[in-house]
């Protein structure tokens, strides 16, 4: 595929966009797995939930905070980014 002009000044200004798509990507597949793995993980905890329940319990809610984070941390990025093609642009 391609990269437009606009796709490829916009890596220039913020290349950890990147990385951010790459990280949104694995943390969600991660989701997936442990919920497919674990189908009762997203079901309230229980007092015998097996240890490897409740470690994926802790995971999927760090996943959670991170991918918040993450989000935040883009747009953000992409707030500067707008402001920064506002400013170049002389029309």
């Amino acid at each position: 595929m391609t990269m437009t002009v606009d796709e490829f000044h916009r890596l220039l200004i913020a290349p950890e966009i990147i990385v951010l798509d790459v990280a949104d990507a694995v943390l969600l597949a991660l989701q997936r797995a442990l919920v497919l793995e674990h189908p009762l993980v997203e079901s309230p905890a229980s007092h015998d939930d097996p240890l490897v329940r409740r470690r994926a319990r802790h995971v999927l809610r760090s996943v959670a905070r991170l991918l918040r984070a993450l989000r935040a941390y883009r747009g953000a990025v992409l707030t500067v980014f707008r402001e920064t093609q506002l400013v170049d642009d002389p029309f």
